[in-house]
């Protein structure tokens, strides 16, 4: 990878990869672990010992997407970036690293593809899965990447900084956001809350960026107890578990479940 990309998180100067280790010109130095990815998380940078998604969290996650429940959400993503001719692409928040993955199986012309994410689990799980890509733990808010070196920024349902995607993004490059739907796990969410509201689907007004298109889709399952009990695990709803839903996935061996995505494709004006 060229050393123009990854800088480092300390004094923002180029960092290099020689035999595992990535360095900078003013002797700050990172290893890459044994599973291939670096961390990039400054200390004073961490807000909490374990930042980012639990490991309970990514283990379902994975279980989950591992059953391909998912997969039309992530030929959706392919098929929005193929026409477009790109090199470097970022996928922010890429957590356990399932639609990297998908991205590199499916975006073969792309020289570079760069997972961020600041749970270290989730990060050492991407690793494992993906060997094409590199991985980096870091923040959104901080990312460890040059100015202007970047073609497109995938952000699957993942928080960001718009100032930094600005800085990363090159002239012209693209953004595509992936964002719930109005009814998305609609029959998970009401066993959660009193009131519920559908998810606005409007595109966000990004200053820098202009919207190109916008695609919504959607797909109706019937889901087993365990990819059900998955589903909710994986979710921030694991953390407002209540004992009507505790009930529900304990006596319900078959659920019907709606699964909306709107995907939003922006260019860097």
């Amino acid at each position: 990878m060229s050393s123009s990309i990854i800088i480092c998180p300390i004094c923002q100067a180029s960092l290099s990869k020689q035999n595992k280790q990535w360095s900078c010109s003013n002797g700050h130095c990172f290893d890459q672990a044994k599973e291939g990815y670096t961390n990039l998380l400054a200390v004073q940078h961490k807000h909490s010992k374990l930042p980012g998604d639990s490991k309970a969290m990514l283990q379902a996650r994975r279980a989950f997407l591992n059953q391909g429940y998912f997969a039309f959400l992530a030929d959706a993503v392919n098929q929005q970036l193929a026409p477009l001719a790109l090199k470097q692409i970022l996928d922010i928040g890429c957590g356990e690293g399932y639609y990297t993955q998908q991205l590199c199986q499916q975006q073969t012309q792309v020289e570079h593809v760069i997972g961020i994410d600041i749970s270290k689990d989730g990060i050492k799980m991407a690793a494992k899965r993906c060997q094409q890509a590199q991985f980096f733990v870091a923040s959104n808010h901080r990312l460890p990447l040059a100015d202007h070196s970047i073609d497109c920024v995938v952000r699957i349902f993942a928080p960001s900084d718009q100032q930094e995607l600005l800085r990363v993004s090159r002239p012209g490059a693209y953004l595509l956001k992936v964002v719930p739907g109005a009814r998305h796990l609609w029959q998970l969410r009401k066993q959660l809350y009193k009131e519920l509201q559908e998810h606005l689907e409007q595109a966000e007004s990004m200053a820098g960026w202009q919207l190109l298109n916008q695609q919504k889709i959607t797909q109706q399952v019937k889901l087993k107890q365990q990819e059900m009990q998955a589903l909710a695990a994986m979710t921030p709803f694991a953390w407002k578990k209540n004992q009507q839903l505790e009930q529900l996935l304990a006596s319900e061996a078959v659920f019907d479940m709606d699964f909306e995505f709107v995907l939003q494709l922006y260019q860097r004006a």
